[in-house]
């Protein structure tokens, strides 16, 4: 999927699937809020406002993507790669654009839609304030 591919894909998806409050209650639809939130307070604040709740996103996306059915051994490696760089340094974030973890893990979630069209409810995370 080429860099303009997948970021007119991930629009699509957002528009039908994130709410414009609140959490999504599909897995789907979480997961590209979650993207779009934690890349947000990267790009837009340095993570200056970054607390539990961007933790809590920053996993529920990488468990979200470790995903045996949509990825193979090495692409979840190194989704889980991406996932740890924005965990273990969210002071100093990646901001280098296409070829940020951030980038790569929207991508990739993304996909990750395309091998699960059909909604896959979630329940609500009461700790989550984002």
């Amino acid at each position: 999927m080429s860099n303009q591919d997948w970021t007119q894909d991930y629009r699509r998806l957002w528009e039908k699937l994130v709410p414009q409050r609140g959490q999504a209650d599909t897995v789907q639809g979480e997961l590209l809020r979650c993207i779009g939130k934690i890349t947000d307070e990267a790009y837009r604040n340095g993570n200056e406002n970054w607390d539990e709740s961007f933790e809590l996103m920053t996993r529920f996306i990488g468990q979200a993507l470790d995903d045996p059915i949509a990825f193979a051994d090495h692409e979840r490696v190194k989704i889980r790669g991406a996932v740890e760089r924005i965990l273990m340094n969210p002071g100093s974030p990646d901001l280098s654009g296409p070829g940020s973890s951030y980038y790569y893990l929207a991508e990739q979630a993304t996909k990750w839609c395309h091998h699960h069209p059909e909604p896959v409810p979630r329940k609500l995370n009461p700790k989550l304030q984002k």
